[in-house]
């Protein structure tokens, strides 16, 4: 979503960008899927015995995308910082105007076994949703902390103030308008051959 982020907000688009694909901290690690990308989005694997962090460190590349931050930036050397600084505030206000914290992850099952046993999609679906409302009533009742971060209860405070009581809701359509910008900005990027 970050590419597509992007271009609707600050007017760059993933053609603009040349894309470096490799290990983050590990050398040597490959794409699972090919992909089939526009030939105006530039794309390359970085060579087996490097890996992003060290390009960004040294670099080699301007900036780096990713789900977890790069050791680089928490090192010391001062060499690497964030993008956004405010990075909580400006995640914030997207949230605000779009109504869209990007999706964390997807469960999907294969189609034989959901042709041979169809009741596995919703006993899955209600055990993770069981699973998460114990988890949630967990934290928002219990006194018990499970971590010991120092404000976790303002935090949590924090949370339910701007996402309201489920800031992680399951199901489609809780989640239809994040899936239908994800389409758009994946055909966009030619990474989807039919939306």
């Amino acid at each position: 979503m970050d590419s597509g982020i992007f271009n609707d907000d600050y007017g760059v688009r993933a053609q603009d960008m040349k894309w470096f694909l490799g290990g983050q901290e590990e050398p040597g690690r490959k794409e699972r899927v090919k992909l089939e990308l526009p030939p105006e989005i530039s794309v390359q694997s970085i060579p087996d015995d490097k890996t992003l962090n060290s390009m960004l460190e040294n670099g080699e590349i301007d900036a780096l995308v990713s789900a977890r931050s790069p050791s680089c930036l928490g090192n010391g050397s001062g060499k690497i910082r964030r993008l956004f600084p405010n990075y909580k505030e400006v995640e914030i206000d997207y949230y605000k105007r779009s109504k869209i914290f990007p999706i964390m992850h997807i469960l999907v099952i294969r189609k034989d076994v959901y042709e041979r046993h169809p009741w596995v999609a919703r006993s899955l679906y209600k055990a993770f949703c069981e699973a998460k409302d114990r988890a949630l009533q967990t934290m928002h009742i219990s006194n018990a902390h499970a971590c010991t971060l120092p404000w976790l209860s303002w935090e949590r405070e924090q949370l339910r103030e701007i996402f309201g009581a489920d800031w992680w809701p399951y199901g489609i359509e809780a989640n239809r308008h994040v899936l239908e910008t994800l389409i758009r900005y994946m055909g966009d990027q030619g990474l989807l051959k039919n939306r």
